[in-house]
């Protein structure tokens, strides 16, 4: 289901990702998640995470 603008913590999408917050950090420095900060947290766009989560899945997918 994709929330189109709706935007998480970077927090919790690295949470759902199962990846450490720094690398999710990394994904946002180099523009594959867009966000923003707002009073020191930095907020991503679930749409993002989303597609994200389904790349990674690809390689498992492919080698079926």
């Amino acid at each position: 289901m994709t929330h189109v603008g709706r935007k998480i913590g970077l927090a919790e999408a690295a949470q759902k990702l199962g990846l450490p917050y720094q690398n999710c950090h990394r994904l946002l420095l180099t523009g594959q998640l867009r966000g923003e900060k707002r009073e020191g947290r930095w907020y991503v766009l679930v749409q993002d995470v989303e597609r994200i989560a389904r790349q990674r899945l690809e390689p498992v997918r492919n080698a079926r």
